[in-house]
């Protein structure tokens, strides 16, 4: 049967062309996505700033959850002090130096990380000149920001100035594009850290001949709390997105990889179910000549998998590179540090084959069923003609897959909060698949609509276009839905966000009651300056607004629908915000924030936690301090302004800079502006500020933006593929045609006609497959079944489509009819 399997594969080179390109191009998107997976354990960021450490030393940075893949904390986890002469006390170690960062700004807003002179060693930074800095005044700079020792720099932290005297001068470190380094003496650092009595981290240098790994797991052992690193895992301490990065990478990689590998799985299978189908006849005259339905199915079963694993193996080479590409992609995005290093292996390769292969081989079981059970005469019969009968398991299967994505997508009209919304999200695939299983029912429903308006052409074109599509129902939907899932992943993944972030700028605007929006140029504001601000003549509150991240866990911890998630929270002054904020409280008051331990909820996140005025509940602030909290009031602004409100007093101590990233300032008079501008500091507007969480979905946005257009990517290729496998079958259709009298211009304005009426088909399926998860996202964000549904968007994704199916079909029918009319019969 392998050479029977091998002589089908050369006498049908054009059929299973169009499977090796499926294949290969699914077998390179699933690399490309093992590779990220891998490197969200593997990679990292490359050691820089602490390679002359053996061992870092720091607190943990990120909260477990059973069976799944831990949540990083926002901001940086410390240690106490006593931690260093702790770990200085273990045997091998020579010294333990604590390291602490400071953002400073110089000139021209150049940043600007600042830490103790002692930590120089980590790096090691040498002098290439002048003296280590003894007074609180003096500075060791790198050689970026082009000083020398003797010159006066101006550094400000949250927007203070204070003057300093370069001492010396150390090499740069890193690329060009990182923070400028600062060493400061002991009592200038201490004075500008917010954490007094902590350190961010501990470099240890060995004793000679001491092994790091060994000296690693000592520390560990002999010190209770801390995480150590060694090696390249040295690189993923060094700041808070090297933290987070692989963490980030995880589970960005990981939810991207479950859509993109169903939709690249399902274009395999499509691809190959039109292979066989185009070759019921060799089927068929098989069966007539004695071939039994079993060799059959390992003939059809053994070609498919030569192919396919030529194909995958081909193909996971470039996805090696698309890896890459989308790497610097989610760099510039800011999700991951811009020198993350992947874990570049043969193992995502190995893996995309073997997922391909498997996909392909299963999908060539199922497909070999029909040709292989049908008896001989019967086989040949229906060889030229396509069965219009479904199955009754498929039509069951398809319209239960469609009424539960129905049914998902109408969740937000009975729960609240995440749990509802992500019903939704997932719903358009499930309508999708289903559609696809009953596609052939869908053409004929679509046709008693749009085969009239083809015969009212009253051209012969038009006549054979309408009896083609209702002839060939299953070649129809086989061209239909790729095309309808193009536009329906699109439109979900473009206008969904479009939807959340519009409402929470509404959300924003509409609860921010302040005169003055007030931000750093530095990025952000020390208190002594928001104390500046309140003392100007005509100001009459001022409220610093502190942002962050609290994890929350939601669910019984113990059942599956349990989810633990970072949700955004700010601190606010209680005794101001009532004339700088409107939350737009329902229950409670924000004045009662002024008590110790506690918060104010959105109404979304009271809903998940099923919490009310009175209650208690267990937070986890952004550097893993646990909290315990009684909740004081409930407000529906929560997508504007955070899932969770506190004092921003009781927060800045859980922030790594320990600085506001804004004030809501209310005052008159003329003079208030200027007053505040003269301070250093700008005054903004509530859209261009953002809405509580804004940077974080930007982050996600261009990341799911950059991840969309890889997809569509690949579906626009799928689609031509499969329509030009489809459109190349038919030149025995067209020949007769020909020979029947029709011009090759009217068979072109037939397939003209029939490529309109798919894409026609494939963008209002693809619109009517959304319409019920963005209605239900949108009525569980805003009350209001409207979602955002940007036109211009939309028409550029409608013309694409239209653009993309036509020519699929129009040009390989050109191609077919420049053969002379007795070659191609």
């Amino acid at each position: 049967m392998w050479t029977l399997a091998r002589a089908s594969i050369a006498h049908h080179r054009r059929s299973f062309a169009g499977v090796i390109v499926a294949v290969l191009l699914a077998s390179a998107l699933s690399t490309a996505l093992g590779v990220l997976v891998e490197s969200g354990l593997r990679g990292g960021v490359p050691v820089e700033r602490l390679a002359g450490a053996d061992v870092v030393v720091g607190a943990p940075q990120s909260k477990p959850v059973p069976e799944d893949v831990p949540v990083p904390f926002s901001e940086r986890a410390l240690l106490d002090d006593d931690t260093v002469d702790a770990v200085a006390a273990v045997p091998g170690v020579n010294r333990a130096i604590a390291d602490v960062e400071v953002p400073l700004t110089a000139g021209d807003g150049i940043k600007i990380s600042a830490h103790p002179w002692a930590a120089a060693a980590l790096t090691p930074s040498a002098l290439t000149a002048g003296e280590s800095p003894a007074a609180a005044d003096q500075v060791v700079v790198d050689s970026s920001l082009g000083a020398e020792p003797g010159d006066r720099i101006e550094l400000a932290h949250g927007g203070v100035p204070a003057t300093y005297t370069v001492s010396g001068i150390v090499d740069l470190i890193g690329s060009a594009d990182a923070a400028s380094l600062a060493y400061l003496s002991p009592q200038a650092i201490g004075a500008l850290w917010p954490h007094a009595g902590s350190v961010a981290l501990i470099g240890v240098i060995a004793d000679e001949g001491t092994d790091a790994a060994a000296l690693s797991a000592a520390i560990a052992d002999r010190v209770p709390g801390v995480v150590t690193y060694v090696g390249a895992a040295r690189g993923d301490v060094e700041s808070l997105a090297g933290v987070n990065a692989r963490t980030n990478l995880i589970a960005l990689s990981g939810s991207l990889a479950g859509v993109a590998l169903i939709i690249a799985m399902f274009v395999v299978a499509s691809t190959l179910s039109l292979s066989i189908a185009q070759r019921r006849r060799d089927f068929a005259l098989l069966r007539a000549v004695g071939t039994s339905p079993r060799q059959l199915r390992g003939i059809i079963v053994r070609e498919t998998a030569l192919v396919s694993t030529i194909a995958a193996v081909i193909g996971a080479l470039p996805g090696y590179a698309l890896a890459q590409l989308l790497a610097d992609q989610f760099a510039v995005g800011g999700v991951i540090p811009a020198d993350f290093a992947l874990a570049f292996s043969p193992l995502a390769g190995i893996a995309a084959v073997a997922l391909t292969v498997g996909t392909a081989a299963l999908a060539a079981i199922v497909s070999a069923r029909g040709p292989s059970k049908a008896p001989p005469i019967e086989a040949l019969v229906q060889s030229r003609i396509e069965t219009p009968q479904l199955n009754r398991g498929r039509v069951i299967t398809g319209l239960s897959l469609i009424i539960t994505g129905v049914v998902a997508s109408l969740l937000p009209l009975v729960i609240r909060g995440e749990a509802a919304l992500a019903g939704p999200a997932s719903a358009a695939l499930l309508i999708t698949v289903g559609a696809a299983l009953i596609g052939p029912r869908i053409v004929e429903w679509s046709l008693t609509f749009a085969g009239p308006v083809l015969r009212r052409l009253r051209v012969a074109p038009g006549v054979l276009a309408d009896a083609n599509a209702r002839s060939f129902t299953r070649r129809l939907s086989t061209a239909i839905i790729p095309l309808a899932l193009g536009i329906t992943l699109a439109i979900v993944q473009l206008f969904v966000p479009a939807t959340v972030s519009a409402e929470a700028a509404t959300q924003h605007a509409e609860g921010t009651t302040a005169d003055y929006i007030v931000t750093s140029p530095a990025g952000g504001i020390a208190p002594e300056l928001g104390t500046q601000v309140a003392a100007i003549d005509g100001v009459d509150a001022v409220t610093p607004v502190i942002r962050s991240n609290v994890i929350v866990a939601t669910g019984d911890p113990d059942s599956e629908f349990s989810m633990v998630q970072p949700k955004p929270i700010q601190g606010i002054d209680p005794a101001a915000s009532g004339k700088t904020l409107d939350l737009a409280v329902t229950d409670g008051s924000l004045a009662k924030l002024a008590d110790p331990d506690t918060v104010a909820l959105g109404s979304n996140q009271a809903f998940e936690l099923g919490a009310h005025v009175g209650d208690s509940v267990d937070l986890t602030l952004g550097d893993g301090t646990p909290l315990t909290a009684r909740v004081v009031a409930i407000y529906d602004r929560g997508l504007g302004f955070g899932a969770v409100t506190i004092d921003a007093d009781a927060l800045r101590p859980h922030t790594t800079t320990g600085l506001a990233d804004h004030l809501l300032v209310s005052g008159t008079g003329d003079a208030v502006a200027g007053e505040i501008t003269a301070l250093g500091l700008s005054l903004t507007d509530a859209s261009d500020l953002g809405a509580a969480g804004a940077g974080d979905a930007a982050q996600q946005s261009w990341a799911s933006v950059i991840a969309l257009l890889v997809i569509l990517g690949f579906i626009a290729l799928a689609v031509v593929n499969t329509l030009v496998m489809a459109t190349t079958e038919r030149r025995d259709e067209f020949a007769l045609l020909r020979r029947l009298g029709a011009t090759p211009g009217q068979v072109t304005v037939m397939t003209f006609l029939e490529s309109g009426l798919i894409s026609v088909l494939a963008v209002v399926l693809g619109t009517v497959i959304t319409l019920p998860p963005l209605i239900g996202i949108a009525f569980g964000l805003t009350g209001q079944p409207i979602p955002v549904f940007p036109p211009i968007v939309y028409g550029m994704l409608a013309g694409s489509t239209l653009l993309l199916g036509i020519l699929s079909i129009v040009l390989p029918t050109r191609s077919a009819l420049r053969a002379p009319l007795v070659s191609a019969v």
